[in-house]
Formats: C-alpha cells, structure tokens, sequence
C-alpha cells in the first residue's frame, strides 16, 4: 500500500510535471514558428503599393523565418475577400498585410460575415503612405488646379476614378470634397492598376492615390498631380501644394497605411515573434530608405500593442464621421 505521503508527494510531482508541460508550448511555439510556409494575403493586385510592400520584406522574413514567404493576391469586393479569408485562418501561418480599406467594411457593408476590429489580431503597422490628388493631362490644359477643376465641373460633372466606396481612395476624395465641391460621380475599378488606365486614358478626371503608383506618370506629365492629402506639403513633392493651402481645408485629413494583423486566437507569443521579426526587417535604414521611396511613406517604429491602440482609435474616428456623413451600411 502507498504512504500517504508518498501519495501526495507523487501527485504534487505530477501537478508540476502537467503545470510545465502546459506552459511549454506557449513559448516554445515562439521559438519553433514558423513550422511551414507561412502566407501573406494582400487584398489588392499585383502592382499595388501594398503588394509592393509585402514582396519587398518577404525575402527578408524568410530569411528569418527559415521558411518561404508567399505573397497571395487577393484582391476584390473592397479587400473584403482576402481580409475574411484571413480571420478565418486556423493554422497560425496565414497573414494579412492589411489597410484602412480592411477595417472600413464594418461601418459600410450590410451582413459582413466577420468583424474586422474583433476577428483580426493588429500585429505591426508597417508604413503610413501619400496621397494625392490627381488628374490627367487633358484636364489639367483646362483646370491647372483643384479650384479650377471645381469649377470646371459645374458645367462638365466629372468622373473619378476609384476602388469601390469603402476605400480609402474614394473615401479620401469624399471627405475632401465638403470643401472642395468638386462635381463628380464615381466609377469604380477592380485593382489599382486599372483605376490608374482608366484616369489616363481620360475615362475619369479625378483620382486618389499614392504618389508612388503613378511615379511614373507623374514624371512624364502624363499625370498631374493637383493637391497633396495632408495639411503640409510632401517633401518629395515640394512643388504639390497641400489641401489646407488648396482649399482652406481643416476637416480630419485621412491617412493611408499597411500593416500586419493575424486571425483572432493567433497565440501571444506567435504574434510578439512577429512583431519583433518585421521591426528587425524595417530597423535596416538602407531598406527602410528604399522602401519609402519605391511606395512614397513613411515607414514606423511599432508594436502590437501599440497598433492595437491606433486600430481601435481609428476605428472610433470613422465610426464617428460614418455617423456625421450620415453613410449607411449597403
């Protein structure tokens, strides 16, 4: 027969024992991740400042990582596809290099099957782009400046290219134009890359973006560009004036970004580990500086908890302007 002593004394042994062996996986899941492949989803096409972003690091994370970095385009329906795609995820090696336009669907889309504050997990948010405001040559002989397209389009209504209105480009555009009165309607594009053909094939006049993806077209006058979306001039566009110099504007100025989020229920120590990783990748100022300059932002210093702090905030600010615009779910 057992001593009762030793009976407790074997117990307690074995509580430690199942103790330990709970805790293990949580920090060893850190150390041995990634197991597989691990994937970054964008919702955009191939070409965009975002895809851009995400095939830059990837070689950089692999290299980390030790495991290949897929980057898999999945553009559509406002970046909902991909972004559901995602939070759905269940094997702890699926990413989103997200943007605004992943958070926004929860105040404009009817019977979104997932919730983009609660269902993703902020990770890291990686760079805050430009933006600007831009015609096409043709239109810039009649109006050099957004004034004169305003008024050029009370008697000509304007079209404006976009990517569907809970982007961040239409969106942008709609905020501006409380003061602007810009004249338009808008036609709606399934990549940016499109939304850019057709504002120079003069289909629309007006468009939002970034300046890194019409760099070109910038360059060669093909495009021009009318404002920058900021209350201060860009420095690499010192020549663009800014929206508080354009119009008086002194609304809220929205601001583009990309960051990393996981699915909600990506274990702690995985999410930390990535978050660590993407710093180490983006603190290499050669690659931070050619980085900024392929996709015209600012790359930033963060944390998930920092992220997740400015998720929720902005969260809160559109809820509020949704509510102030009076914008509707449809």
């Amino acid at each position: 027969m057992t001593h009762p002593f030793n009976f407790r004394r074997t117990l307690t042994r074995g509580l430690f024992a199942a103790a330990a062996v709970c805790c293990l996986p949580a920090s060893a899941w850190a150390q041995e991740w990634p197991t597989r492949p691990v994937k970054i989803v964008i919702g955009l096409a191939a070409g965009s400042a975002g895809d851009t972003v995400a095939r830059s690091m990837a070689p950089h994370l692999e290299a980390l990582w030790k495991q290949p970095v897929i980057v898999e385009n999945r553009p559509g329906a406002n970046m909902v596809i991909a972004t559901e795609y995602v939070a759905r995820a269940t094997d702890n090696h699926t990413l989103i290099l997200g943007t605004l336009s992943s958070l926004l669907p929860k105040y404009t889309t009817k019977n979104l099957r997932f919730d983009p504050v609660t269902d993703l997990v902020p990770i890291y948010r990686v760079i805050n782009y430009q933006l600007v405001i831009a015609t096409n040559a043709k239109t810039a002989q009649k109006a050099k400046t957004l004034k004169e397209v305003a008024a050029l389009s009370e008697a000509n209504p304007l079209f404006l290219s976009g990517t569907g209105r809970t982007s961040i480009f239409n969106l942008a555009m709609a905020l501006v134009n409380q003061t602007v009165n810009v004249k338009y309607s808008e036609i709606d594009y399934g990549s940016v890359p499109a939304m850019n053909l057709a504002l120079m094939r003069n289909d629309t006049q007006l468009m939002v973006n970034t300046p890194g993806s019409i760099k070109g077209q910038l360059d060669s006058g093909e495009l021009v560009a009318l404002a920058v979306i900021n209350a201060e001039r860009y420095p690499n566009l010192p020549n663009v004036p800014s929206l508080r110099e354009v119009g008086g504007y002194t609304g809220f100025i929205p601001t583009s970004w990309a960051g990393f989020f996981g699915p909600k229920g990506l274990p702690t120590p995985i999410v930390d580990r990535i978050g660590r990783d993407v710093l180490t990748v983006l603190s290499d100022a050669e690659f931070k500086k050619q980085l900024e300059t392929r996709v015209t932002g600012t790359v930033l210093r963060s944390s998930p908890a920092e992220f997740a702090r400015e998720y929720q905030e902005e969260a809160r600010v559109w809820q509020r302007l949704f509510n102030t615009l009076n914008l509707k779910p449809e």
